[in-house]
């Protein structure tokens, strides 16, 4: 059985690579996001999972398409089973 709480973790793993590859902290990017850094903190962290209009957000803050976003996390998850 597969866990459902490996999602959120990876989406928080690929989130803050991204975020590091661009040179971001976390303040920047929230501020970009228009969000709290906590917020960002939070989902790195996986202590909770993005919302689909947070996904818009985010991958808009980073200059990339949400499907883009998604397909990253998606093909580490596939990878990981």
């Amino acid at each position: 059985m597969r866990d459902k709480k490996l999602p959120t973790v990876i989406f928080g793993e690929v989130l803050q690579e991204l975020r590091l590859r661009r040179g971001l902290t976390q303040d920047k990017l929230a501020e970009l996001a228009e969000t709290e850094r906590s917020h960002i903190s939070a989902l790195e962290r996986a202590e909770k999972g993005p919302a689909l209009a947070t996904i818009f957000t985010l991958a808009s803050a980073l200059g990339m398409p949400a499907g883009e976003l998604i397909g990253m996390v998606e093909s580490r998850l596939t990878s990981s089973l």
